[in-house]
């Protein structure tokens, strides 16, 4: 067994050990990672002093319209990680349009798509949710993206919906279930009296990403197909009628779910339109639009995780007639609002009446071990545990339901969300957010695994405390091999810690200034007991 334990585990949750000694609470929450360690953020502060963010839109003169465009979202309604310095999520989104709005500027919002980032139930409900709160922020519509066809086929109806209600779903060359009407291949969007014509393809280089395989070499057709872009586009550029002066819109816009050289071709192949919005680019992207071809289409990414959006003024009576701002959602100059507030707080409402957490497939650990709780662990190990008793990993479950100090009003539990528990409790996977047989399931059930414990970092502990109690008993030798074996299996160095552990949820997400050795020193409990 060896180091396999201790990795698989030890990767597993000495991330989470470390993750609550920095952060007293750091669920999933639109901020939740106040470094409550003071000294650590003022120690930051002064090694790295940045100018305070620029106000959004310096210099710009009145467009005659904007659209505000965002995507590749992956499922992350909320700042990208527990930090509150992470950019991004749908509250501070809608106080960004709110400050537009209050410009007076017309405005039209799009999004590209990849909203999700998994597949299974908590996805769906994130979907719908999303949904919602882009109706709610008055967008126009969202290109589908291969994350959303990758939703199970049960769930299909979500993107086939045809309701006043229902935001519309964009894709051009997409076929779902053989509708012929679903999604709608194309949008006409009036604003302020302006027409903007939007198209949303899925490239041919995202196409085997965006079909599902479960459905693959077993004779039937796949309920999802994704179709030529450039012939789909062809057509639509014809529905919208580009070639008649009097129905021509009067912005172009693609929608591109492909990679940056795909799309980057469809514009020089389509040069009416006036910006191609692609997928494919990195995560932060420098904000810089490309001119692509003689007609100098734009090119543009707005990066991943909810971080940033695009923002394209459209002046019809000057040159150039676009001009593009990245706007990252920062919390100095963005702050909460009450509509998405709301739909976060029903988004936790709905995992916990449909018991997402509770219900999901739990995987039994590689070393057949179960999980036992620290109290077991601190019949022997008195000294280590008192040591945790007196870290934030203690506190990590409570954080969950309380917030952190200053945070309690107005906090919104995330006692339900596996991708909170997943670094707040004992007996998941961080990573890949899934629980383990024996792991945490609820407070009621599991009081014993809540918080971040001892094996989270050493694994399992039922095996090892069973053959001590034999030894303590005499009915094995203090020489026995298999308990010798167990003792070096659960032992942690501290190379193993700050390589393959502690970043398992102190991530660039969830902390990106972590320092290990500084918070190595708060949690370290070398010695037997």
């Amino acid at each position: 067994m060896k180091s396999r334990r201790v990795l698989s585990v030890a990767l597993l949750y000495g991330s989470c050990l470390c993750l609550a000694a920095l952060l007293s609470s750091c669920g999933s929450s639109d901020d939740p990672s106040k470094q409550e360690s003071g000294d650590r953020a003022d120690s930051m502060s002064k090694e790295f002093t940045l100018p305070p963010p620029k106000p959004p839109f310096e210099n710009w003169p009145d467009p005659a319209l904007v659209i505000c465009v965002t995507g590749e979202t992956h499922g992350y309604l909320e700042p990208c990680g527990c930090s509150e310095t992470q950019s991004g999520g749908i509250s501070r989104r809608a106080d960004l349009f709110r400050q537009i709005e209050e410009r007076g500027w017309p405005r039209a919002s799009l999004d590209l798509g990849g909203s999700l980032r998994r597949n299974r139930l908590q996805s769906k409900i994130k979907f719908e949710l999303m949904l919602d709160a882009l109706k709610e922020m008055d967008y126009s519509g969202m290109g589908l993206g291969r994350e959303e066809l990758r939703l199970d086929p049960y769930n299909y109806y979500l993107l086939t919906l045809d309701t006043e209600d229902q935001l519309p779903l964009w894709g051009a060359n997409v076929s779902i279930a053989g509708f012929d009407e679903y999604p709608k291949r194309h949008g006409k969007i009036d604003v302020d009296g302006k027409t903007v014509g939007v198209v949303a393809v899925i490239g041919n280089s995202l196409r085997a990403e965006a079909i599902p395989s479960a459905n693959a070499g077993d004779g039937e057709p796949p309920p999802v197909d994704v179709l030529d872009p450039i012939e789909a586009i062809k057509q639509q550029l014809a529905e919208l009628g580009v070639e008649k002066p009097d129905e021509k819109p009067d912005l172009l816009i693609l929608l591109s779910h492909a990679g940056l050289e795909e799309s980057r071709a469809l514009a020089k192949a389509f040069p009416q339109f006036d910006v191609v919005i692609s997928a494919g680019g990195p995560e932060d992207p420098n904000g810089k639009p490309e001119e692509v071809g003689p007609d100098k289409t734009m090119l543009v990414t707005v990066g991943h995780k909810g971080k940033h959006v695009g923002v394209i003024g459209y002046y019809p009576d000057q040159e150039p007639k676009l001009r593009f701002e990245l706007i990252e959602l920062d919390n100095t100059r963005f702050q909460d609002t009450p509509a998405m507030q709301d739909i976060m707080r029903r988004y936790q409402e709905r995992l916990d009446e449909e018991q997402v957490a509770d219900n999901m497939k739990r995987v039994q650990h590689e070393t057949g071990a179960n999980y036992v709780g620290a109290e077991v662990c601190g019949e022997c190990h008195k000294k280590a545990y008192g040591k945790w008793e007196h870290t934030k990993h203690h506190l990590a479950y409570e954080s969950l339901s309380k917030g952190r100090k200053g945070q309690e009003d107005g906090w919104i539990s995330r006692i339900h969300d596996p991708e909170c528990l997943c670094c707040h409790v004992t007996g998941w996977n961080p990573q890949d957010v899934f629980p383990y047989e024996t792991g945490f399931v609820n407070e009621a059930t599991t009081p014993h695994l809540a918080g971040q414990q001892c094996e989270n970092c050493h694994g399992p502990g039922s095996i090892h405390a069973e053959l001590e109690q034999k030894r303590v008993a005499g009915d094995i030798k203090p020489q026995d091999e298999q308990l010798l074996n167990w003792r070096k299996e659960l032992h942690l160095n501290q190379e193993i810690a700050e390589k393959q552990l502690c970043n398992k949820c102190h991530d660039l997400d969830n902390s990106p200034n972590f320092d290990f050795q500084k918070y190595w020193k708060e949690i370290a409990h070398p010695g037997r007991d």
